[in-house]
């Protein structure tokens, strides 16, 4: 990969980050796998026990934070086993207390204003604030609400609690009981049990990685035209960016200039302008960092899991403080040197988390 410059990235102002003091940590999921294997005493988890005992301090410290995102629950869907997908779980319920980081799209059209603002000389005061962190998986997935009581004529949750017979307060704990529940479910998984008449209802626990499959296809795709085009390999950031500006980010870009009642043609006017843009957002530049990587690895094979990684990474790296994940996404993100543009620790081993938290 050819140097690059340092970016000045256009961070989001929209995107707000309550200042407690908290650091972020972002565990990849196979490390969750290895502190679930410490905590239940699996005969390969000893290894990983001094990690789990140093991650439950930092948790119950309440210091650092441990967010979820989207990605885990897609991961933890394609967990065939109740059983690994429980004792997984459990960890993450204990140490994350389901705190999760924002939907990837929502965060993606943030940078996407941002970008605009930078590169027109505009604000965007349509939009609101939105938090980086939130509970469960509905603010993963971008939704706003929770659990309600309803009837036919629609929401009755207000006049549900002040009917409770045992009081108010007694509605409010057992309505966070049952959102405490439904998150835990939601994370778990279904029972072997459960699966048939869920079936029965439209559950289809195999639509994250048939959409992950999608994409990996198309990278798959992309390797080909690649292998039978050679002359775009000196330009293959430009073609990742391209894509990726065509297939992920087109959509919102749309709607951000008819805000503005602005066109594509002040802000795409070659090749250049589209690197520009792409590369002053922070989760853009991860995902094409990645992307590119990959496909220079001709003996790379796209997977699912690869489009989950890397979906992942692009909002861990960026909005999070230390990140754990696998040894060569680490290896490639150093080498471009985007942990040190975007001030985040980034390790491949849960025993590096365990050194950098002894060191804070």
């Amino acid at each position: 990969m050819a140097r690059r410059q340092t970016p000045t990235y256009a961070w989001p102002g929209h995107l707000v980050r309550r200042q407690t003091g908290q650091r972020l940590v972002y565990l990849d999921l196979n490390h969750w796998i290895s502190l679930a294997k410490a905590a239940t005493g699996h005969r390969t988890g000893g290894p990983y026990q001094p990690a789990l005992t140093a991650v439950r301090d930092a948790a119950s410290s309440g210091l650092y934070l441990f967010p979820l995102s989207l990605t885990h629950y897609m991961e933890m869907a394609g967990i065939q086993d109740p059983r690994q997908r429980a004792d997984i779980a459990d960890v993450m319920e204990e140490v994350s207390g389901f705190t999760t980081l924002l939907s990837r799209t929502h965060i993606m059209r943030l940078e996407v204003e941002a970008a605009l603002d930078r590169a027109l000389d505009t604000d965007s005061p349509h939009l609101a604030d939105i938090e980086l962190l939130g509970h469960g998986i509905g603010h993963a997935m971008g939704t706003r609400g929770g659990l309600s009581i309803r009837s036919a004529s629609g929401d009755v949750t207000d006049e549900a609690r002040a009917a409770w017979p045992d009081g108010p307060a007694a509605f409010d704990l057992m309505l966070a009981n049952a959102r405490e529940q439904l998150e835990r479910s939601m994370l778990r998984g279904p029972t072997d049990a459960e699966v048939p008449d869920l079936k029965a209802n439209g559950w289809d626990p195999t639509a994250a990685k048939r959409s992950a499959e999608n994409r990996a296809e198309s990278e798959r795709q992309l390797a080909e035209r690649l292998d039978n085009d050679p002359q775009y390999w000196n330009r293959l950031r430009d073609v990742v960016q391209a894509r990726y500006m065509s297939l992920e980010v087109i959509d919102m870009l749309t709607q951000a200039l008819l805000d503005r009642g602005r066109t594509l043609a002040e802000v795409v006017t070659g090749r250049e302008s589209i690197r520009a843009f792409t590369d002053c957002m922070p989760s853009a530049d991860i995902h094409a960092t990645l992307t590119e990587a990959a496909h220079r690895n001709r003996e790379k094979a796209w997977e699912p899991n690869d489009i989950f990684d890397i979906d992942a990474l692009s909002i861990a790296v960026p909005y999070c403080d230390i990140v754990v994940t696998e040894r060569y996404a680490s290896h490639v993100l150093h080498a471009s040197h985007l942990p040190r543009w975007m001030k985040t620790e980034v390790v491949p081993r849960l025993k590096d988390l365990t050194e950098w938290l002894n060191r804070q």
